[in-house]
């Protein structure tokens, strides 16, 4: 149901996300801040193979409370006062970038093994790639007769070059 308070529409995931399942939880919170933070943190904390986006839902517009849920990672959207279960869930909704939106309330959390339903068709933990050395064309043998010489050969380059700076001071 499309809630006429905020009119608008969930974001489809992107073009580059086609073809791979992506997560969103959405955390819809109606009772106090540590209720929020604790589900956002284990929430967080849940996430050891793949990656969901956290979306946490509340009334409360006290700064602190933002402050809270986001050091955990999760993302803070405030509702209006006054605003239905229906309409937060909107809210969070909105912005979910997931194929696959969960919505949870923060009390249903519970310890989010859960989650471990969607570990089969999501995507694992993208690990960085390993850096690439660069080779500079004066490191690569045959372009310098640096890069010719052998160690020792460097190595006693190196001391006579020590002992004519040290003559010259």
């Amino acid at each position: 149901m499309r809630s006429t308070a905020f009119g608008k529409q969930r974001n489809p995931a992107t073009a580059t996300s086609f073809g791979k399942a992506s997560l969103s939880v959405v955390v819809v919170s109606s009772g106090p801040a540590m209720v929020a933070e604790r589900a956002a943190q284990v929430l967080c904390s849940a996430q050891v193979d793949f990656t969901a986006q956290l979306i946490v839902v509340s009334q409360d517009h006290n700064p602190a409370v933002a402050a809270l849920v986001e050091r955990t990672g999760a993302e803070f959207v405030a509702a209006p006062p006054g605003s239905t279960r229906a309409e937060m869930c909107d809210l969070g909704m909105n912005r979910a970038h997931g194929t696959i939106v969960a919505v949870r309330d923060d009390v249903a959390v519970g310890d989010a093994r859960w989650l471990n339903a969607y570990q089969a068709i999501l995507p694992p933990r993208e690990v960085p790639a390993p850096v690439e050395a660069v080779v500079m064309d004066t490191q690569v043998a045959g372009r310098v007769a640096l890069a010719d010489r052998s160690f020792a050969a460097i190595d006693s380059q190196a001391r006579a070059d020590t002992i004519e700076m040290a003559e010259a001071v």
